[in-house]
């Protein structure tokens, strides 16, 4: 009896996150509601689930869990510091806080995610859970993009102008590749040479399809490339200090080329090149800065919403044209929350790096192998897009909760090797 009640509960919260899950990556703007009706209905269910899970259990005392829970606190002060300041100067109502608010709760998910990981077989169920989930949205959205584009009608409005307006490229609609685009990759990767399954393989090279062709962004396409470029290197590594400047130099260059230096040659080389959203970046990086410097750099600007009169001032700028804080990449995290975003990203960044060379000690190399292309893609594609912007943020929940599962299942290694 205790054993059916037992696998009832586990069933249940599978159940509960994988609706998370479903949501989060966008399944359900095909039965209709726009993407910022699911996206409140994300923030409420999460919530839910993280209050249901902290009455339900009893937290476990580790390492892992103890950096979980401080990196969730000093995110969540951080969070409370900015929104207080925010509805201060810009006079927020209480409906403008929550919406503000929204995409900060989401990371409450990887409490539930992280316990759940840490049973047994349980890390390798939810990856297999993630990539099915996020690879069957991509399916659908390559559906919706080849109707749109090549057949001539519409299915799915609400899923192909997701974002409001229409987002395309030399007259084709494209879609965005959700924000578990960065996690499902090097987990597929990881999973096939674990496993040595083909459908892992198959997955992944639709993945890489759907970038070149559906998305057609540049630097998700280059995140992924590099993502698997460095777990190659990894497994074909001679030494540690060989691998390390492998490593070293492939994010080199990668950072070059996210800082403009292959447009820069481009246009040395007097090639031709649309360069009209580079200038247009560059013309929205500098009305930006100008807010924040030289006396507002410490603390940043505060949570900015759009939905507040004073905030959509702000991002519109001058008011001739509409400005995108999503289009300032990791410069969006700074401008909100100035000192504070070195937090934000660098103890994620130090964490995952400590894990990393943690699992080179135990010699849990299937492990090293998903982290280190995780590591390398926050670290390309953070740069233009913010990972802790509404777009992206969904995926630090799932990031957090792999990362500390793997640091867990570490633990218990090096427990088991002192008996």
């Amino acid at each position: 009896m205790k054993r059916n009640v037992k696998r009832m509960r586990i069933r249940l919260y599978e159940s509960l996150i994988e609706l998370l899950l479903i949501i989060g990556v966008g399944i359900p703007l095909i039965f209709g509601f726009v993407l910022d009706t699911w996206r409140t209905i994300l923030t409420i269910a999460i919530v839910l689930v993280w209050l249901l899970y902290i009455v339900t259990h009893k937290p476990r005392k580790s390492a892992s869990s103890r950096f979980l829970n401080f990196y969730l606190c000093g995110f969540t002060g951080i969070v409370i510091c900015e929104i207080i300041k925010a509805a201060t100067i810009y006079n927020y109502s209480d409906y403008e806080i929550f919406y503000a608010l929204r995409q900060y709760s989401w990371l409450l998910l990887s409490i539930p995610l992280y316990y759940e990981m840490i049973k047994k077989n349980g890390l390798d169920r939810y990856l297999n859970i993630i990539a099915n989930i996020t690879v069957t949205s991509l399916i659908i959205r390559a559906f919706t993009w080849f109707c749109k584009n090549y057949l001539g009608f519409t299915v799915f409005y609400n899923l192909l102008y997701e974002y409001g307006n229409s987002w395309g490229r030399d007259g084709k609609q494209r879609l965005d590749a959700t924000a578990l685009i960065g996690v499902i990759i090097p987990i597929l990767y990881y999973m096939f040479r674990k496993y040595r399954k083909r459908k892992y393989l198959g997955m992944l090279v639709f993945v890489f399809l759907y970038l070149i062709f559906v998305s057609q962004t540049r630097t998700l396409l280059l995140g992924a490339m590099a993502c698997m470029i460095a777990m190659i290197l990894f497994e074909r590594r001679s030494s540690t200090k060989k691998l390390i400047i492998q490593l070293s130099f492939l994010a080199v260059i990668i950072i070059a080329i996210n800082m403009g230096a292959v447009d820069f040659l481009i246009d040395k080389m007097n090639l031709s090149v649309n360069d009209g959203s580079i200038g247009y970046r560059q013309y929205e990086f500098a009305y930006f800065s100008s807010l924040i410097f030289p006396d507002k750099w410490k603390t940043g600007l505060g949570i900015i919403t759009t939905l507040n009169t004073a905030g959509r001032r702000l991002v519109y700028g001058n008011l001739d044209t509409q400005m995108y804080l999503d289009d300032l990449g990791v410069f969006e995290c700074f401008l909100q929350f100035g000192l504070f975003s070195l937090f934000l990203y660098g103890t994620l960044m130090s964490y995952i790096g400590y894990v990393i060379v943690k699992c080179n000690r135990e010699k849990a190399y299937t492990y090293t192998l998903y982290l280190t292309g995780q590591f390398f893609y926050i670290a390309l594609v953070s740069l233009p897009l913010n990972l802790f912007g509404i777009q992206r943020i969904f995926s630090v929940p799932i990031i957090l909760a792999i990362t500390c599962t793997i640091h867990n299942h570490l633990i218990e290694m090096e427990m088991g090797n002192n008996l």
